[in-house]
């Protein structure tokens, strides 16, 4: 199978997966929303359901209180009566009672009174199947007349107490079975469904459909309200679980793969048929556009060469101005010394010799400059840093005089070798030194100086000249070692783009940046030498 094909069928795969996917994440939001969307209208239903038949206890609470303005028997016999129609009518309602707050109270027909500080009992339905109120006495009796409260039972009931209006001191209480708030036909099979009063739980109904260990990866549907009425404040909760095979139904994931499958075989074969005619179609046009190609590559290779020429010859002017410069001021001062009455004879010989020396550095660097032409590198040595500055110090250090210049070195102690071209690094200090003479020259500084150091910091050689003139401005730092920018007004922008690539060459850096009192400092960074003999 060719690596066209191959990438192909990938595509077509991929393609397939990713309608497959779509198509599974779209399944499970519309089912996660179809289900929620269920359980938000079951919990407003069962809302509505108890919110109904809790307002049934608080209509019953109203209707029996009014009965028991007084304990008089005729009366009380009236209220039992109302009080097992109730209880008969209404299963959820476990035990009614009428209760006396008053300790002076007897007894009139009703069971004894409950010890512990009970209220006293004057009535209840059916007889002996109450509540211990014993907790509840005091709770009751801080009541506000006239309006109703709740309070958590036992065993899965809560009761409402009521206390008559003044000058009564009897109360109402209805135990109510918070199971039978819901019929069984009423409750949700899929959900867990919980009842809390006061924050304490009342009924607690798990979801008969859940399945043991069913894993999913949606979190539970939540519904929670509190039940419409003042004196009950039941809160419901249903939790429905969101199994993975109802988010995700297999069957239908099982048809709209196959449907996808085909849809992106199809798309596939279509899509390199027309490959194959675009392919045709390129090869038409690349066999046509080849000659024409040709053709323009040989004018572009001739304009390129002349662009290399003219670059040449200007690195080659601009280099060898400082050969030249040297040897014509030496050659000066030995044609004043031969023209005296006692010419010096030393001095003339140390001028001829720097000539020579001059003339074998302007040698070596239009050997250098043809090396770079054609691509050949200069073999790195190990060398002596110090050496080097020395060298260009004593070149350099008559013009800097010349132009009232102070030239110092600091130079450390340290054994300091680096693997550079010497006539390349002294083509870098020197082009530093010169720049910086031009500087504090053409902004006429008072005391200018210029000074190298040189530094052994771990692993690396540092060599920092600088000088106290006006500094770099601002807007030059982008472009200060670009090829062609400059500052002076008849500068050719060579010299520190020139300077940036023979440092780079031998794996070092060159960074520029201005000192906090004034003037700039270029710093040369080279990776130190092993330990070994420097030449």
């Amino acid at each position: 199978m060719s690596n066209t094909l191959l990438k192909s069928w990938l595509f077509g795969v991929a393609l397939w997966l990713a309608a497959v996917s779509a198509f599974a994440l779209y399944s499970v939001e519309a089912s996660r929303q179809r289900l929620t969307d269920e359980l938000a209208v079951t919990g407003r239903t069962l809302h509505r359901l108890i919110s109904q038949r809790a307002a049934q206890h608080d209509a019953h609470m109203t209707s029996l209180i009014a009965l028991t303005s007084d304990t008089d028997p005729t009366r009380l016999d009236a209220t039992r009566q109302v009080m097992e129609s109730v209880a008969r009518f209404y299963p959820r309602i476990a035990w009614l009672a009428l209760v006396s707050l008053d300790d002076k109270v007897g007894l009139q027909g009703a069971a004894t009174a409950q010890s512990g500080g009970a209220p006293k009992l004057l009535l209840e339905v059916p007889s002996g199947g109450g509540e211990d109120l014993s907790p509840l006495r005091d709770a009751i009796t801080r009541q506000q007349r006239g309006k109703g409260g709740a309070y958590v039972g036992s065993n899965g009931r809560y009761l409402l107490a009521k206390r008559a209006q003044a000058p009564s001191d009897t109360a109402l209480v209805i135990s109510i079975d918070a199971r039978h708030l819901l019929e069984q036909e009423e409750q949700p099979r899929w959900a867990h469904v919980r009842l809390t009063l006061n924050e304490q739980l009342l009924l607690d109904l798990p979801a008969e459909d859940a399945v043991s260990g069913n894993t999913s990866f949606v979190a539970p549907a939540h519904f929670e309200s509190t039940i419409d009425s003042e004196s009950q404040r039941i809160s419901l909760s249903l939790d429905r679980p969101m199994p993975t095979e109802a988010l995700l139904p297999l069957r239908p994931l099982i048809g709209f793969a196959a449907m996808a499958g085909l849809a992106s075989f199809a798309l596939v074969f279509a899509l390199r048929q027309r490959a194959a005619v675009q392919k045709s179609q390129k090869s038409t046009r690349e066999a046509e556009a080849r000659a024409l190609l040709q053709e323009r590559q040989a004018l572009l290779a001739h304009a390129s060469r002349v662009n290399a020429m003219g670059e040449l010859a200007s690195g080659i002017a601009h280099e060898l101005t400082q050969p030249l410069t040297a040897m014509l001021s030496r050659s000066q001062a030995a044609l004043r010394l031969a023209g005296t009455d006692k010419p010096d004879i030393g001095l003339i010989s140390d001028a001829l010799e720097v000539n020579v020396r001059e003339a074998k550095r302007a040698g070596e660097m239009l050997r250098r400059m043809r090396d770079y032409a054609s691509n050949r590198t200069p073999e790195p040595v190990t060398s002596a840093i110090n050496g080097i500055v020395a060298e260009i110090a004593a070149l350099t250090g008559s013009d800097l005089q010349r132009r009232g210049i102070q030239f110092s070195l600091d130079l450390t102690k340290d054994p300091l070798a680096a693997d550079v071209d010497p006539i390349e690094l002294e083509q870098v200090l020197h082009n530093l030194i010169r720049n910086a003479a031009d500087a504090l020259e053409g902004a006429g500084t008072k005391d200018a100086q210029v000074e190298i150091e040189t530094r052994a910091i771990g692993d690396e050689v540092k060599i920092i000249v600088r000088d106290n003139g006006p500094g770099i401005a601002a807007n030059a730092f982008p472009k200060l070692f670009q090829p062609f920018f400059t500052t002076k007004p008849d500068g050719m922008g060579l010299g520190l783009s020139l300077c940036s690539t023979l440092i780079e060459r031998v794996d070092g850096r060159i960074e520029a940046e201005n000192a906090a009192g004034g003037g700039a400092w270029f710093t040369i960074t080279l990776p130190r030498a092993q330990e070994q003999e420097p030449q």
